[in-house]
């Protein structure tokens, strides 16, 4: 069984700056992308670092990165047990068990996804998170069909209502407070461009058969669209150690920590926890 001094699983901004801080003893960082960089990689907008996009940051980032960490990418942690053993499977090596002294998670967090609502009606085709829109049209190219109703209005849902709105697509923002949430910066979106926010509503029912056809509001109006955006929030993802009950040889940052408004306060947490592990491994 391979032996590390140190185990990072995720490798997104937090566990890049863990491991270029825990560089210098034996360390293993997995994630379940075919590249470093995590949700960054999808980030198309700037606000990261200094007017930085999401990919700018993490070439930044990876500039100075330590040859001797191993990275196992395309690899999926399945469980970690109380024996400080992790089963990982990749299409490169099948699945194998390893072991370590130390481990650090930073799985980041996961969206809220519309199964997780209390929203009636069928799921056809045009539901996505936020985040998957953003992933389909930033890496893949994929613009959505419009209209488009995105339901949430903090900084995800305006980043992408300003993305869609950029694609030619009529937009609308549902917010269920009083008022649109998120930065400023990303509020100029509604002054920029012709974007609708309704508040003080949310969706409650969703309609079509195999294509989305249209959303009811709570307030009772119909919005006919094609496209329906779930950004109403984020979870900390800490499945993989939900049933360690916080042992001395484990540590969160990141957003699986907390979510963080920042990059800096992600990158700032891993560098802390890599630098904890380091001096207890040396």
């Amino acid at each position: 069984m391979e032996h590390y001094d140190i185990l990072i699983i995720g490798g997104g901004a937090a566990g890049i700056a863990a491991a270029k801080a825990a560089a210098g003893v034996k360390v293993l960082l997995v994630d379940r992308r075919k590249e470093l960089g995590g949700v960054l990689l999808q980030c198309a907008h700037h606000g990261f670092g200094s007017g930085l996009t999401g990919p700018e940051f993490t070439k930044k980032l990876m500039a100075d990165f330590p040859q001797e960490v191993v990275c196992h990418l395309n690899t999926i942690v399945c469980s970690v047990s109380k024996q400080k053993q992790a089963l990982l499977v990749s299409p490169e090596f099948g699945e194998k068990t390893v072991s370590f002294d130390q481990l650090i998670l930073a799985t980041g967090c996961r969206e809220i996804p519309i199964g997780a609502l209390p929203i009636a009606g069928t799921r056809p085709k045009g539901i996505y998170t936020a985040g998957q829109m953003q992933e389909m049209m930033n890496l893949h190219g994929v613009i959505s069909d419009g209209p488009v109703v995105i339901l949430g209005s903090g900084d995800l849902g305006l980043i992408m209502a300003k993305q869609v709105a950029e694609a030619g697509r009529d937009v609308t923002l549902i917010e269920k407070r009083e008022a649109c949430g998120g930065m400023a910066r990303n509020q100029r979106c509604l002054r920029e461009y012709p974007i609708r926010l309704i508040c003080n509503t949310t969706v409650s029912e969703v309609f079509g058969a195999k294509r989305l056809e249209g959303v009811l509001l709570s307030n009772g109006r119909y919005i006919s669209c094609k496209t329906l955006l779930i950004a109403v929030g984020l979870v900390p993802d800490r499945e993989l150690v939900k049933n360690l009950k916080d042992p001395d040889w484990l540590r969160l940052c990141g957003n699986c920590n907390a979510v963080h408004a920042m990059v800096e306060g992600v990158t700032s947490e891993g560098k802390q926890a890599g630098l904890a592990a380091y001096e207890l491994t040396r």
